[in-house]
């Protein structure tokens, strides 16, 4: 179960974190459809990468003695997740977990290494906290350059194909024949491709970097991860035609959906 704070109901631009689910409604909020927790809030934690990332960087990876939890995983992951949430142990203050600044060629040396579990960098490892609040099991990060901000996504060891090339060449075919799907581009780095898809929940203002919200399509279905195998978009079709403002228009990107072939 969950409940707003009363604090935040006493605020003037209290909104619902995820309607459908977390209604802005005072008092204790059951879970949907036997969920472990809510849908919005899992499209805030990390997945399969940053999970990988948080336990190498607390040591679990090399002993049963370190454990975290789901709380563990969304207070240690970055700050700059994907939509407008963020987790902090205080209420009223405010304090940002930032990873440090790195080269591509540096970020993915730091991978490998991750992956292959050997030491790296104090620096590179506050780098790569850039991809603990990301969702997908590939290894990836966030990076930044000028107004845009970037999900850089890396090729894999047991890749049995250029999946980078791959994931860029649909992305730039889908929006060839008019989805709306983030802008992508294919950088390379140590000799191998590297897909660097701009973020859409992120933009750049006077005020600096505004948060925009969302939820993945297994949240709008009312699934759970481990459920992903009964998503159909034939279902999200239907859901998008009764209930979103907009349904002529793409309000959702694939680049979100959570399967387990992400």
């Amino acid at each position: 179960m969950l409940n707003y704070g009363k604090s935040y109901f006493e605020r003037s631009n209290a909104i619902s974190i995820y309607e459908p689910e977390l209604p802005l409604e005072q008092g204790a909020l059951q879970l949907l459809n036997d969920l472990p927790m809510p849908g919005c809030i899992r499209d805030a934690s990390p997945d399969a990468w940053g999970r990988r990332v948080l336990l190498y960087r607390s040591g679990a990876l090399d002993s049963n003695s370190v454990e975290m939890n789901e709380l563990d995983y969304l207070l240690e992951s970055g700050s700059d997740r994907i939509g407008a949430l963020d987790f902090q142990l205080s209420p009223t203050e405010y304090v940002p977990r930032q990873g440090a600044h790195a080269s591509l060629k540096g970020l993915m040396e730091s991978a490998e290494r991750v992956q292959q579990g050997l030491p790296i960098s104090k620096a590179l490892d506050l780098a790569l906290q850039h991809g603990t609040s990301i969702g997908g099991a590939r290894t990836k990060v966030m990076i930044e350059s000028g107004d845009k901000k970037f999900i850089a996504k890396f090729p894999s060891s047991s890749d049995v194909y250029n999946v980078v090339k791959a994931e860029y060449i649909a992305m730039r075919l889908a929006k060839l024949v008019g989805l709306d799907v983030a802008s992508v581009k294919l950088g390379k780095t140590m000799g191998k491709d590297v897909l660097l898809v701009e973020r859409f929940d992120r933009v750049k203002s006077a005020k600096g970097w505004q948060r925009k919200p969302m939820v993945s399509v297994l949240t709008i279905l009312g699934l759970g991860e481990m459920q992903a195998r009964y998503a159909s978009y034939e279902d999200l079709a239907d859901i998008i035609r009764s209930r979103f403002t907009e349904s002529g228009h793409n309000q959702f990107h694939t680049q979100r959906v959570r399967q387990a072939s992400c």
